[in-house]
């Protein structure tokens, strides 16, 4: 067995569900959960948790619903993909609540108070007293070189990865886990990791990445766009089968949907209504390529704009080499269907 960073133990390759949720606000915010359940006759444990951005508003904490429905005491991982408002808040606390020594946190290769005073006042609002709150858990942690780790890619799926396994208690039969981190681009953002630079495109910043079970590779794009999402390998995208698509299927995004292979199977999208987005010919590409699924759907009326929320849930079985999923979704969320088959 290959040199592993972790080992997620369970029942058996039959009892694992792998479980997504992609959450979106009304109008604006985002975040996923990512749970590996080990389901048996007798209950269900999560083996493996995974918290991707935070969005969260007083009323409303969603992740922290998630989690508390399924038991979750401690997060394996934590991705900040970037500080922009609408994937921010409540992460600090969410880390601090979820905190312990062999938690992972993922955030971009930067120095947060760099930001300038216009997105440190608006869209970036509260970044610098965030990542502040954070580094306060880890900057003293003995093991802080494995607890903290900063992005800086090169677009494909042969650097800066995190290799992990998945086997049954007592088997020597396993599955690979690994994290491909694909976004951002160290050429372009390396230098703002030093002191001093400043910095006004918080979206190039945007961590993405693949998560690749035994070779079924889940992207999470985060916001990434433009020349990063460019700079991504194409036979990497033709790789991917499911797709949190970048940048609320914004043009800036469109490389990924127009290069995506003939295994890919499903996509799932949020919104950001004050910016225009989603984009509805970047939509239509993913659902006539698969199935795209969003948080909040408007053409269907006014009933799915009655709930502050939606949320797509995808449960992954993988079975005898191939991957089942069952889809629901609530609140606001449902699959969308390209304009010209309505």
């Amino acid at each position: 067995m290959r040199n592993f960073k972790k080992t997620f133990h369970i029942s058996s390759f039959d009892n694992l569900i792998v479980s997504l949720f992609v959450i979106g606000y009304k109008n604006i915010g985002e975040s996923i959960v990512v749970l590996f359940r080990d389901k048996t006759n007798e209950g269900e444990k999560v083996v493996m948790s995974m918290v991707v951005d935070s969005y969260e508003t007083k009323e409303l904490k969603l992740v922290n619903e998630v989690l508390k429905k399924h038991n979750v005491q401690n997060l394996d991982f934590v991705c900040w993909t970037h500080p922009h408002w609408d994937h921010s808040p409540g992460i600090d606390e969410l880390i601090k609540k979820m905190f312990h020594n062999d938690i992972v946190i993922f955030t971009p290769k930067f120095y947060y108070p760099n930001l300038t005073s216009d997105l440190l006042r608006g869209e970036s609002e509260r970044a610098d007293e965030i990542f502040s709150n954070i580094w306060k858990l880890v900057e003293k942690h003995p093991n802080i070189k494995e607890i903290w780790r900063t992005i800086s890619a090169n677009g494909d799926c042969f650097t800066n990865t995190y290799p992990m396994c998945i086997s049954p208690n007592d088997d020597n039969e396993y599955k690979e886990l690994i994290f491909h981190f694909l976004t951002p681009l160290g050429y372009r953002t390396d230098k703002y990791a030093i002191k001093g630079n400043q910095f006004s495109k918080p979206n190039e910043l945007s961590v993405s990445f693949v998560m690749s079970i035994d070779g079924y590779d889940f992207y999470f794009g985060g916001d990434a766009e433009n020349e990063h999402v460019m700079g991504i390998d194409t036979e990497t995208i033709k790789n991917m089968r499911w797709i949190k698509v970048p940048h609320h299927c914004s043009n800036g995004a469109i490389n990924i949907a127009n290069n995506l292979g003939p295994q890919f199977d499903y996509a799932a999208s949020t919104v950001y209504k004050s910016s225009g987005l989603p984009n509805k010919d970047v939509q239509n590409i993913y659902a006539k390529a698969g199935s795209l699924h969003m948080t909040q759907l408007e053409e269907l009326g006014d009933y799915y704009l009655d709930y502050e929320y939606g949320i797509v849930q995808y449960d992954y079985h993988f079975k005898k080499n191939e991957a089942f999923v069952d889809i629901t979704t609530y609140g606001n969320a449902g699959q969308y269907y390209p304009i010209s088959s309505q």
